[in-house]
């Protein structure tokens, strides 16, 4: 195949023309071998070029190396002509070899290999019977008595990022650095979790650890199936000398429902080449415990708990030392986030919830019951009555007001938005109170004190304020009965001596009712009203400024179930919906570089979390990053792209983007802004031909 090009140079340059032969061919060992060679021929281009003629040489060997992979070697030889100088050309040479990099992004497979590799060791551990040498029970056992016997109770609690990690600090005899300890429920099964922390040599760990800050070199050693020797070098900053160190690592499976890790400093060994660079040598030691749980729901789940010791050695300071423990225990929140199954356990409850409101028609309720239903009901009378104030709220889809009742000092909410589900599902999913999804930051403790029936419970929560309020805690009693085509649902407050008033907590209030009526086959009407007393000296428009955020719990609602809608039934609406997510979500890490980062990776959460997206994801592999420069909507100039739908790349797909802005911004409307972005590319014409929510 014969190609030419021309590469637009900066003024005063000339633009250079390259003309090139390309060459495939393979060799008797099976590689496959690309070769670009200069030509000397004359191209007709139909215009006036005035160009200076470069030369290019290229070779690239393509060789097999198994599971759908090949090692690929590239090599380059470039002269632009002219009289540009070699110092020049030279320094531009990494940047054209920089095709050895786009090609590897192109058909990379990070996550499907990490997959692979630890699926096949998590095998390993459940099926295959290990021999252990004399050292390797040693270490493992050393490391279990220093660090793994010591007792939970004894840590001191530490603060942790991620609520559902506890983490803890205690020290130990003869050492001035803290132990630190973590442990959380991972969805997964022992072998998989043992075999993500064992994998330290996976692609995504290898790229962390070059994008961190800290990392300076990395090298491993397999021993055996279960043993492996890892050298690691890092940066402190701050003018700190580099930290390097050798550690084994050895896993073990105690019983059918127990595997441990023990990582122990070690020496050098011959397989490992280091320059002595002068750095300073730190021990790290780590237990890890893997304990098999009940299922939930068919999902897995497994207790895993962590105890380090990290000695970083040199005059640093212990406290600094300290300090960084709780970094080193957020692998479990990794681990944990890695296998979240939290959609699938609360889909699975509010299927069983469905069936169980499915056959709750003709239950008979009490005369308590009836009185909360008819305070709840007198909520919605009361608000009707009285002066109401429009609610500004982050989604258009919501619509929403405050009002104050003659002689109460504390405002009453209301809002309504249109849920894409059936009634009963958006009441099982409000009845299973305890879900994930209702999971928050602030909370300290969530419990159903009281399941009196299907219709009937008492939820305590009790919430985490800033360290100059006392916390808050609230007890409620929830009822729901079916009305007409719908159902209502209520929370009232209620004293119980199941949970009394402790002393530093102060007891708040929150009344609330919740409309839930058909609108159409697929589609739910949420109507809400509520009232937030916090208790205690606060004043009351602090308490009363929370009440724009207590009304977009129905917005929650909404976003949550259109998040589960899939392909099969994505419409015009779905996609309106999820249009106004994305600009809520984005909106404030607009304008700025570090925004773009960050709004980039709020969108890549938005593809992940929704499950019409992450298909669309699927279909056409540029639309994430297409929408991510929509959503930003910055005007600058961007360049035409001419491929076909089918052969759109995601740096394309940004390009893209980027030119919406500029359509709409010269166009006398919004719909003729669209219509000139989308008949500028060729691909969107296509997409808007083929997809009919896409406009």
């Amino acid at each position: 195949m014969v190609f030419a090009m021309i590469k637009k140079m900066k003024f005063p340059l000339h633009n250079r023309e390259l003309v090139n032969r390309q060459i495939c061919c393979s060799d008797v060992n099976g590689d496959f071998i690309l070769i670009l060679v200069p030509i000397n021929e004359v191209i007709d281009y139909g215009m006036k070029t005035n160009t200076v003629r470069g030369v290019s040489r290229a070779i690239m060997r393509l060789t097999p190396e198994g599971h759908g992979r090949c090692k690929a070697t590239y090599h380059l030889y470039l002269d632009a002509g002219g009289r540009i100088p070699t110092f020049v050309m030279n320094a531009k040479l990494p940047l054209a070899l920089g095709t050895l990099g786009d090609l590897r992004e192109e058909f990379q497979r990070d996550d499907e290999i990490d997959i692979l590799e630890r699926d096949e060791l998590a095998a390993t551990m459940r099926d295959l019977p290990q021999t252990f040498t004399a050292e390797e029970d040693i270490l493992v056992n050393k490391v279990n008595v220093k660090l793994g016997m010591l007792e939970w109770e004894d840590f001191e609690e530490l603060e942790s990022p991620d609520r559902l990690v506890e983490m803890g600090k205690i020290f130990i005899e003869d050492s001035d650095n803290i132990v630190g300890s973590a442990t959380t429920v991972v969805d997964a099964s022992v072998e998989q979790c043992a075999a993500w922390d064992f994998t330290l040599d996976s692609r995504a760990r290898q790229r962390a650890f070059r994008e961190s800050k800290r990392g300076e070199k990395r090298q491993l050693e397999r021993l055996n199936g279960h043993a492996v020797i890892n050298y690691t070098a890092y940066r402190l900053g701050s003018g700190l000398t580099n930290r390097e160190g050798y550690t084994k690592s050895v896993w073990k499976r105690i019983d059918p429902n127990t595997v441990e890790i023990g990582y122990a400093p070690c020496e050098r060994t011959e397989a490992f080449y280091s320059e002595d660079m002068g750095w300073v040598t730190a021990r790290y030691s780590a237990h890890l415990k893997f304990q098999r749980l009940a299922s939930v729901h068919s999902v897995n789940q497994t207790k895993v708990t962590m105890r380090v010791h990290t000695d970083v050695g040199g005059q640093i300071p212990v406290s600094f030392v300290n300090r960084s423990g709780v970094s080193q225990l957020m692998h479990l929140s990794r681990m944990r986030i890695q296998f979240d199954k939290s959609l699938e356990v609360d889909d699975a409850t509010r299927l069983l919830n469905v069936e169980m409101i499915l056959g709750h028609y003709g239950v008979e309720y009490s005369e308590e019951e009836n009185r909360v239903l008819a305070e709840g009901e007198r909520h919605f009378a009361d608000f009707q009555e009285m002066k109401v104030k429009s609610l500004p709220m982050a989604s258009p889809l919501t619509t929403a007001k405050i009002a104050f009742k003659s002689g109460d000092k504390h405002a009453w909410g209301w809002s309504t938005t249109t849920v894409r589900a059936r009634p009963e599902e958006v009441l099982a999913f409000l009845w299973d109170t305890m879900r994930r999804s209702a999971q928050r930051e602030d909370d300290l403790e969530k419990s159903v004190e009281e399941l009196i029936n299907g219709h009937n419970m008492l939820v305590y929560n009790k919430k985490r304020t800033p360290k100059i309020i006392a916390d808050r805690d609230f007890l409620g009693r929830v009822v729901w009965k079916k009305k007409g085509d719908g159902f209502f649902y209520v929370t009232s407050p209620e004293e119980s001596a199941t949970r009394p008033i402790t002393d530093g907590v102060v007891r708040g209030k929150y009344p609330s009712a919740i409309r839930i009526k058909r609108k159409n086959d697929k589609e739910t009407t949420l109507e809400y009203t509520v009232q937030i007393d916090f208790g205690g000296s606060l004043p009351t428009w602090l308490t009363n400024s929370y009440v724009s955020s207590s009304a977009a719990r129905v917005t929650e609602i909404q976003e949550y179930f259109q998040a589960l809608r899939g392909m099969e039934e994505f419409d015009a609406d779905d996609a309106r919906a999820v249009g106004e997510v994305m600009c809520i979500k984005t909106k404030a890490e607009k304008h700025h570089e570090k925004g773009e980062n960050k709004q980039s990776a709020c969108m890549r959460e938005l593809f992940k979390k929704h499950l019409s997206l992450s298909e669309i994801g699927r279909r056409y592999e540029f639309f994430e990053g297409m929408m991510a420069r929509v959503v930003r909507s910055t005007l600058m100039p961007a360049g035409d792209v001419n491929s076909k739908l089918c052969s759109v790349s995601l740096k394309e797909g940004e390009t893209i983007g980027r030119g919406l802005a500029m359509s709409l911004a010269s166009s006398l409307t919004v719909e003729a802004g669209v219509d000139e972005w989308i008949l500028k590319h060729r691909s969107l014409g296509e997409l808007d031909w083929t997809e009919t929510w896409f406009r």
